[in-house]
């Protein structure tokens, strides 16, 4: 026997096919059909919260531009994870300039089948992480190609993947840079407790990055370099081995919320130093 589907007071008939759909899509714990309070800007259509992550679905006959600006604001407010969708009939107008506004907006788009069918025209982003990246502009060319999917995932809402991503980037760029000098300079020598150690192409091809961090900050004759890549490194690693780990919920998960956007800035600058 089919389940039952909800009785929507505030959808108009002709998109109850669409709700429904989302509502049969999105059926579980924790969803909520015309769901309010008192923080909301108005009453979502659908909406979940699940796992810490407040998720809101607005039914609309086309893509109503004052709306979602409304709801990409409340977002940007947000300090845990929120995403806007808008869920609209394939009977919409979708006009390019709209469609690319939501996008921009960080709004998800998904388009509703007369069949009850969806489609994700555009994924939602998670609004409450707002990170003003650095421009690629000023990266070299050979690093643009590397940082360009990585700011697409942070801009279109995988932060998490987006900032694991650049540290394997940053950290990548520190390896073979330290491997070099160790290949072309005398020998590199650093502090070890009470004892010295010299560098090694085996050592140094094994090194994560905060053993990376250690070596550049306890170098015997340093350079401008390899001061810049030991607070560089050493502020990133805590956030990174959260991440690295999957240990990014509660108190870790909003550190790296707070600190992304400055990670991003250390990172692009490493990559813009290091030759």
């Amino acid at each position: 026997m089919a389940a039952s589907l909800p009785n929507f007071v505030t959808i108009p008939s002709e998109l109850l096919q669409v709700a429904h759909a989302c509502y049969t899509a999105l059926r579980g714990a924790g969803l909520h059909c015309e769901h309010s309070e008192p923080h909301f800007p108005e009453t979502a259509s659908l909406y979940t919260n699940r796992r810490g992550e407040h998720r809101f679905y607005l039914v609309e006959a086309r893509i109503k531009i004052e709306r979602i600006d409304l709801w990409a604001t409340f977002g940007r407010s947000c300090s845990s994870a929120t995403f806007i969708t808008l869920c609209v009939p394939d009977t919409a107008t979708l006009d390019g300039k709209s469609v690319a506004r939501a996008r921009r907006l960080g709004v998800g788009l998904t388009v509703v089948a007369a069949d009850g069918s969806m489609t994700e025209v555009a994924l939602p982003a998670d609004l409450s992480v707002n990170v003003s990246l650095p421009p690629l502009t000023g990266q070299a060319k050979k690093l643009r190609p590397h940082l360009t999917p990585i700011h697409d995932a942070i801009s279109n809402g995988d932060w998490k993947r987006g900032f694991e991503d650049a540290c394997k980037l940053a950290e990548n760029t520190a390896r073979n840079y330290l491997k070099r000098q160790v290949r072309n300079a005398s020998p590199i020598s650093i502090k070890n407790g009470a004892k010295t150690e010299t560098l090694t192409l085996k050592k140094v091809s094994k090194m994560t990055l905060g053993q990376l961090a250690d070596a550049f900050c306890n170098m015997l004759m340093p350079k401008y370099i390899d001061t810049f890549l030991c607070s560089s490194l050493k502020g990133i690693n805590p956030d990174r081995i959260s991440a690295a780990h999957g240990q990014l919920v509660g108190a870790k998960e909003k550190r790296l919320r707070r600190n992304i956007g400055k990670h991003m800035w250390t990172i692009h600058n490493l990559l813009k130093v290091v030759p």
